[in-house]
């Protein structure tokens, strides 16, 4: 097995490729660069969860890294999660009365020509859900989570109480302030749900994102 893997390691780096071989789907939030390093992050993560192959894992890691000229313990080789997760609660399917919460990240499997639809369905029953409900819903997150970043307290840093200062950058014991949330997460989110309005053809939603997106951008 272990050949197998360096062969078809061997194999990717010769295709070559960079950022444009990964696909742009609704959950992508990571910047790849590699389709080999992904390739065998992926292999490794799912690998180690058998702890009866520990030690074969652990030469096997050692080896392939080192093909791609990668440090072991680097953050490089770090797994994580490609897809994010947006999960809209109770999503109410009008034939069969189904309501189920939908991760909007998550794509249906191909069909039979390997396509995926861009279609959001019922899982039991096959029938598209309304989008216009989907987008306005989506679109109340949005408008939530931006008012809640702009209404939220600003903590001293040191002991986390709420300043009490207007207009202050240092509380009352001369302590930078901090957010309790950072527009980083909120920059984060806003990014994904952009990418679903894209990827299912959501305009409305896609100018609320864009919109926010730009006045953080500029902040």
């Amino acid at each position: 097995f272990s050949s197998y893997l360096t062969r078809a390691v061997g194999e990717i780096l010769k295709d070559g490729g960079g950022p444009e071989a990964f696909p742009k789907l609704p959950g992508s939030h990571l910047k790849l660069y590699s389709p080999a390093l992904e390739f065998v992050k992926n292999i490794l993560v799912v690998l180690e969860l058998d702890p009866d192959v520990e030690r074969e894992v652990a030469m096997l890691k050692k080896s392939l890294f080192s093909q791609l000229g990668v440090q072991e313990y680097s953050s490089q080789t770090k797994w994580v999660n490609p897809c994010a997760s947006m999960v809209l609660p109770d999503l109410f399917c009008t034939e069969c009365n189904e309501a189920r919460d939908v991760n909007l990240c998550a794509l249906p499997p191909a069909d039979e020509d390997g396509v995926i639809s861009n279609t959001l369905k019922c899982i039991d029953c096959a029938t598209p859900y309304d989008y216009d409900v989907v987008e306005s819903r989506l679109v109340e997150i949005v408008q939530r989570k931006s008012t809640r970043y702009q209404i939220q307290d600003l903590r001293d840093s040191k002991s986390g109480q709420v300043a009490i200062r207007a207009l202050s950058k240092q509380s009352e014991s001369s302590q930078p302030l901090q957010n309790d949330i950072s527009q980083r997460s909120v920059r984060s989110e806003m990014r994904i749900l952009h990418n679903l309005s894209r990827y299912y053809e959501l305009p409305w939603l896609e100018e609320e994102t864009k919109g926010v997106l730009t006045s953080y951008a500029d902040s």
